[in-house]
């Protein structure tokens, strides 16, 4: 009884849902009651916890809550994440330490601020992140040094499907 509960406590402790929207929150603050089995989540996954000054961020739903699949292309737009440095990645599902990541090094904005990103396995004009193939998978949003209008989850973007093959 103690391993399930362990295992179930691991696989979604530290997530938080962001109201208005279909994106998860991953927290991992040791102030918090559950930190050890936030800090396990990261961990089985093959990942560190993100540090004080980042904030992350998930989903694995588009806009109208179908399950995310690589087959499928997909359109992320909004306004540029308010932070020093962010990235977005796509990974499986169930493996989060394999992404493919796009960086807001390479991003291309509009003159408001906007961005627009094609999630495709398909070549696409402007920004585009090409996922492999494997099936089920995850959008992941990292944000390092959020400024303070962005400590609000405001302001994350939308995720549209396009088409599926």
């Amino acid at each position: 009884m103690g391993y399930i509960t362990g295992q179930q406590a691991l696989g979604r402790a530290g997530q938080v849902l962001v109201p208005e929207g279909k994106w998860v929150q991953y927290i991992s603050s040791p102030k918090d009651t559950y930190a050890l089995y936030a800090t396990g989540h990261f961990r089985s996954a093959g990942l560190l916890p993100p540090g004080r000054a980042t904030k992350l961020y998930g989903r694995e739903v588009d806009d109208e809550g179908n399950s995310l699949r690589s087959s499928c292309n997909y359109q992320l737009s909004g306004h540029e994440p308010g932070a020093r440095w962010w990235s977005i990645n796509v990974a499986p599902a169930d493996e989060l330490s394999v992404a493919a990541s796009f960086t807001a090094r390479d991003a291309i904005l509009t003159s408001d601020g906007d961005f627009s990103l094609a999630i495709s396995k398909h070549a696409s004009p402007g920004n585009w992140l090409q996922p492999t193939d494997f099936g089920a998978m995850r959008v992941i949003m990292i944000m390092n040094e959020p400024y303070a209008s962005a400590k609000t989850n405001s302001a994350l973007p939308a995720l549209k499907k396009l088409a599926c093959e």
